[in-house]
């Protein structure tokens, strides 16, 4: 029996300021939600803030993708 529980509405998520495509979010064991996004094809090299934003709450700053096109 799967235990994934998508949520009623995705969040928001940027990448280096940029909005991403995000295909799913939900929760994937007790505590834990997972969100999959699709990186911007703008998105430049290198290290990139990540900021997903759900319900007015948003996550805390400092997170990093290092991404190279």
């Amino acid at each position: 029996m799967c235990s994934w529980a998508a949520l009623p509405t995705w969040p928001q998520v940027t990448i280096g300021g940029t909005a991403a495509d995000v295909q799913w979010a939900g929760l994937i064991s007790p505590g834990l939600y997972q969100i999959n996004v699709v990186v911007p094809p703008n998105a430049a090299s290198g290290d990139d803030q990540v900021i997903a934003t759900y319900a007015g709450a948003s996550s805390p700053t400092g997170a990093m993708i290092r991404f190279r096109s």
